[in-house]
């Protein structure tokens, strides 16, 4: 069976979005709304405590309340082995809408999985992440910064601030921060566990550790299989 890179192959060891003993839907006694009953996606994250959504298309960002105890829980799985600050996941939430816009009542929660190249509506510079040991670099200005992570015990997972790359002709792109360096090349590459090809190869230093990996960017080509 194939064996997607970074959606699926590094990501899968730590994150528990596609276990199938978990269904999609998650019914719940209605919160109280006062507006008509919705289904927004979107990509949630977590901040002081607090759950909020930036829908995807419109750009319009709602706190939410309701559901907060299987939120943090499908939020921790998706984003295992521990959310970094700021990271957000994709998520379709059933519920309605407050009368004044700021808030999001949910009623059922229909999908709370990890952020990948494919449902992410967020801009993002390039997906990076390489096997042996497993380990991923998610690189968004939107975002502010660069995440990384880790199943690997000795290997903390945490964010970089962001920090504009050099840029040669479109073919390398240098990155640092913060002790954190990625250089990312044009260049065909093989994880070496799948029969997929990636247009750009990665290389990260962290911690005086060099970790080599593929990448993918955005509006660019997505892997593919080799022929």
């Amino acid at each position: 069976m194939r064996i997607v890179f970074l959606a699926i192959v590094p990501m899968a060891l730590w994150q528990c979005n596609s276990n199938p003993q978990m269904p999609l839907h998650y019914q719940h006694t209605p919160q109280s709304g006062t507006g008509a009953a919705v289904t927004l996606s979107g990509m949630y994250s977590q901040k002081d405590g607090s759950g909020l959504l930036r829908v995807c298309g419109s750009g319009e960002t709602y706190q939410i309340v309701g559901s907060e105890e299987l939120l943090d829980s499908l939020y921790a799985l998706a984003c295992a082995p521990s959310p970094i600050p700021g990271e957000s996941a994709y998520a379709v939430l059933s519920g309605e809408r407050s009368a004044d816009g700021k808030t999001f009542a949910v009623q059922r929660v229909d999908t709370l999985v990890a952020k990948t190249w494919e449902n992410s509506c967020l801009n993002w510079s390039f997906w990076c992440s390489g096997t042996e040991p497993f380990w991923s670099l998610y690189i968004s200005e939107e975002e502010g910064g660069f995440f990384f992570k880790s199943p690997v015990p000795d290997m903390e997972s945490r964010f970089f601030p962001w920090k504009a790359p050099q840029v040669d002709e479109q073919r390398r792109w240098v990155y640092e921060s913060n002790g954190l360096k990625a250089v990312i090349e044009k260049a065909h590459c093989s994880d070496g566990m799948s029969d997929l090809n990636y247009p750009y190869t990665a290389t990260i230093t962290l911690d005086g550790q060099q970790l080599r990996g593929c990448a993918v960017r955005r509006g660019g080509p997505f892997p593919s299989e080799n022929q």
